[in-house]
């Protein structure tokens, strides 16, 4: 499978529209509910404990009634699902209660209580269905969580709540193990499907559904893994999550004695190359179409764990990445459009961006993102602009949507690479401003044996624009200065390795910028703009980046 495939491509907005509309009427009706199987009492059978994973820290905010994600902290009271309704990525955290490991963490009784009386908050506003609160992907972290935590919340609560709870939790399972998860795509679909295998692996009365909901989640997982590991999504971050959870299933069936489909073992397989073409020599993550960095130590855990010794590849044409590996540097470089809204949110308007790392120190960067929060962030570091990457008349290649995402549009991207004695050049090209000024944008990049000499040419062909301007962001520890009347720059990394930039065909400038490589962790930076003005016969700008003294 690769990214040209048509599999997700889903119904129009109009009908998705009447479908939601429909559902809506049918799961609130009296009917409907009865239909749902409620139970005084349920058995949650040999869950296991290596699931529940808590940070107490976390877990004593909420206590406090501040509830911390991504980041921010949102102080929600008792009711932490009325706040910040508009967004979506904050609402989806708070009703998949992932929260509750964090409060169980604690193994106190105040926070026990705290859990209950938070649980029949929502069971008031939220027991029956709800549009967000009831969507399978939420409903499938909800009801793991829920699993995961039933003796401790019940074991000393009272018979009402006990009833309530139970009742909630048999109705909801009822309702997720018969969804077809309508509308759902990507590691949304996968979490859904995670919550209708543990319903049935876990959940006495539910395990005729087992079958189904493990075929179905196998196929996903086929499907969603590119032929090279990548995610369907190009994420990094999507592709870590995938992993780990793939991970977290085989643990779940080796201690369940059940053997492990071929579709699994292969996902991994295929998964932990990926995962290290796109590391950094710091360990961590690239940040490309709306990843972030993550933990170096979660990753080299996570990729013990799949016994794989796999190397990063070269040409991940599949996924759409290109990596270089010379001497100490690291090149990574985006080859392919964009995933696209509406079954995508995280996609950035980037084709032919790229990071440059030396060693463990990160040289130029992408500006990273956000989850969730205000969407006007979403949508200024999801921008060409934000990118090591050209962009014209300080305009968008593509159009991108309020709260995140890339608006379809056809586009082409295509590359060549060639490799000669150590010494690799890619040639690549995309034609998404071509439809707004008439311009193809050409890059091509080469790096010398030993990871000292880099050299770009952009090009631009075509007759439109006014102006162009290529933005290299730099790391935060990166000191830069310019020199020879802004033609040239001087890069010095914390080690003290000092590197030049030199341009042929603009002129450079040293502009504000900020990097962000996981939530909460805003830096301000800089960012060296070469620019120049397009006077109707397209430009050709060439730079280089040297290494100072050469070793």
């Amino acid at each position: 499978m690769s990214l040209k495939t048509k599999k997700n491509i889903h119904h129009s907005a109009l009908s998705h529209r009447w479908l939601q509309k429909l559902r809506a009427h049918i799961y609130r009706s009296p009917l409907y509910l009865v239909t749902l199987k409620k139970k005084n009492h349920l058995d949650v059978t040999d869950f296991p404990v290596f699931l529940r994973q808590g940070k107490t820290q976390d877990g004593k905010q909420i206590l406090s009634e501040k509830f911390p994600f991504a980041g921010r902290v949102y102080e929600g009271g008792a009711t932490p699902w009325t706040v910040a309704q508009d967004d979506d990525v904050w609402q989806t955290y708070v009703h998949g209660y992932q929260w509750l490991a964090d409060l169980c963490a604690l193994e106190d009784p105040h926070a026990l209580v705290k859990a209950r009386h938070l649980l029949s908050e929502w069971l008031d506003l939220h027991g029956v269905w709800t549009p967000l609160a009831w969507q399978s992907d939420v409903m499938g972290d909800r009801l793991v969580s829920w699993m995961s935590y039933a003796d401790q919340l019940t074991v000393s609560a009272d018979e009402p709540f006990k009833k309530s709870f139970f009742n909630s939790l048999s109705m909801q399972a009822s309702h997720l193990s018969r969804s077809f998860c309508k509308g759902l795509t990507g590691y949304r679909l996968i979490r859904a499907l995670r919550g209708q295998v543990y319903i049935a692996l876990f959940l006495q009365g539910f395990q005729k559904g087992f079958d189904k909901a493990l075929s179905r989640l196998m196929v996903e997982f086929d499907e969603q893994i590119l032929a090279d590991g990548g995610h369907i999504s190009r994420s990094p971050t999507i592709l870590l999550h995938m992993l780990s959870f793939a991970l977290e299933l085989k643990q779940v069936f080796e201690a369940q004695k059940i053997e492990l489909p071929d579709a699994l073992n292969r996902a991994i397989d295929r998964m932990a190359p990926m995962i290290r073409t796109l590391r950094h020599g710091d360990g961590a993550l690239a940040l490309f179409q709306g990843g972030q960095a993550s933990e170096k130590m979660q990753i080299e855990e996570l990729l013990e764990q799949t016994g794989n010794q796999g190397h990063a590849l070269s040409d991940a044409r599949h996924s759409g990445y290109e990596r270089i590996e010379a001497g100490q540097s690291v090149l990574i470089m985006d080859v392919a459009a964009p995933p696209f809204a509406p079954d995508y949110r995280n996609g950035h308007a980037a084709p032919l961006s790229f990071e440059l790392s030396l060693g463990e120190e990160r040289l130029l960067v992408n500006c990273g993102a956000v989850l969730g929060g205000d969407p006007s962030w979403q949508e200024a570091l999801g921008a060409t602009a934000a990118h090591n990457t050209l962009s014209v008349d300080d305009k968008n290649c593509l159009q991108l949507l309020h709260g995140g995402g890339v608006a379809k549009r056809e586009i082409k991207v295509s590359y060549q690479r060639f490799e000669e004695n150590g010494q690799v050049l890619i040639d690549a090209k995309h034609d998404a401003y071509f439809d707004a000024f008439g311009l193809i944008h050409e890059r091509s990049v080469y790096i010398n044996k030993v990871g000292t000499d880099v050299r770009f040419e952009d090009k631009l062909v075509g007759m439109g624009g006014n102006h162009f301007a290529i933005s290299l962001h730099l790391h935060p520890d990166v000191q830069a200065s310019l020199v020879q009347d802004g033609q040239a720059a001087l890069l010095k990394l914390p080690s003290g390795a000092g590197w030049h930039l030199r341009v042929q065909g603009g002129k450079l400038d040293l502009r504000e910028s900020v990097y962000i490589s996981n939530p909460g962790q805003m830096r301000h930076t800089d960012q060296i703009l070469i620019q120049g003005p397009l006077r109707g016969e397209g430009a050709d700008i060439k730079w280089r980046l040297s290494k100072i003294g050469g070793v």
